[in-house]
């Protein structure tokens, strides 16, 4: 287990019907901060940015702390088993939240009820890309090749289950096409393939995808969000390149446990919604293409239950499972 902690210097839907009591004080100690992700990536830099504006907003100590493994599945076991008093959070996604409780029937936690949260942070696009020798210009040209070539044309994804993994697949049935997923360990491993030529394209995060579309070895096709994204205002969505039902986002939220007092719940998602409205927060997410949101704790725990929802008819439609 990895673990990487920064401490930065002081300066009700579906949740159980009792629920501890707020302190008259919160936070009265040092508040940890749970990344389901190793460090260095989105999950991470959002994660410690938060901290530190967080801590200007309470004058508390914000720790966070790293606990990847299991596609986020021991990050959020983690804050589920911790005492409901808001002094642990964690940083929430849409992998562990909404799509493996599909696709992993051993779950230590009930997805819908395990977690309220303070609020959703962002959105982060995925986008398609093709290597630069691949002959497709753009979506349409793929998808033609696809057509032409049932189950010829690769797409990559950093494994099986992965909300990259799945919008691929939701392309595949809205498009009508034939394409032939390959799952690798992570991420890197096949965007190196792609460039390599192995395999003609894969789907990831905006933001690490990012350096290889500014050098030019790979080429965009698509980004999976509703709009285009500030940071590649060039690259097309799928929705006006005809595919209007493949709209997908990793989002990321912060979450307590379940029996987390209101009081506490209000008070988190109120200094978080301020820091978001900083101009410093909102150049660093910028810089890792998340955009950011601020919903209300009511609103966003109603967001993540209808995503639980939709990504779980995903699952079944498509037919994924992990291997």
């Amino acid at each position: 287990m990895q673990r990487r902690a920064l401490i930065v210097a002081p300066a009700a839907l579906a949740a159980p019907a009792a629920r501890a009591q707020a302190p008259a004080a919160w936070p009265s100690r040092p508040v940890r901060l749970i990344s389901s992700a190793p460090p260095a990536g989105a999950s991470d830099i959002l994660t410690r940015t938060l901290a530190e504006a967080l801590q200007r907003q309470t004058g508390q100590i914000f720790v966070v702390e790293n606990r990847p493994g299991a596609g986020g599945v021991i990050g959020t076991e983690v804050v589920v088993a911790s005492p409901p008093d808001g002094h642990t959070w964690l940083t929430s996604n849409v992998g562990p939240q909404a799509i493996f409780p599909h696709l992993q029937s051993n779950l230590s936690y009930d997805a819908r009820r395990a977690l309220r949260h303070a609020t959703i942070i962002g959105m982060l696009p995925l986008v398609l890309f093709v290597g630069r020798e691949q002959p497709f210009a753009n979506l349409a040209d793929y998808i033609a090749a696809a057509r032409a070539r049932p189950g010829a044309v690769h797409f990559g994804s950093g494994g099986n289950g992965t909300l990259h993994h799945l919008t691929g697949e939701m392309l595949k049935s809205a498009a009508g096409v034939d394409l032939t997923h390959v799952p690798y360990r992570g991420a890197q491993a096949a965007t190196t393939d792609v460039i390599g030529g192995r395999i003609e394209s894969m789907w990831d995060s905006l933001p690490s995808a990012a350096p290889h579309l500014r050098n030019g070895t790979v080429r965009a096709l698509a980004v999976s969000t509703q709009t285009r994204s500030p940071a590649f205002p060039d690259i097309p969505t799928l929705v006006e390149q005809g595919l209007p039902q493949v709209v997908t986002t990793n989002w990321f939220g912060i979450a307590g446990p379940a029996a987390i007092p209101d009081a506490i719940v209000d008070r988190m998602s109120e200094a978080l919604r301020s820091a978001l409205g900083t101009a410093t927060v909102r150049e660093r997410l910028a810089t890792i293409g998340v955009e950011p949101l601020g919903m209300p704790a009511a609103e966003a725990q109603a967001f993540v239950i209808a995503e639980i929802e939709r990504w779980g008819a995903v699952v079944r439609r498509t037919g994924v499972r992990l291997e």
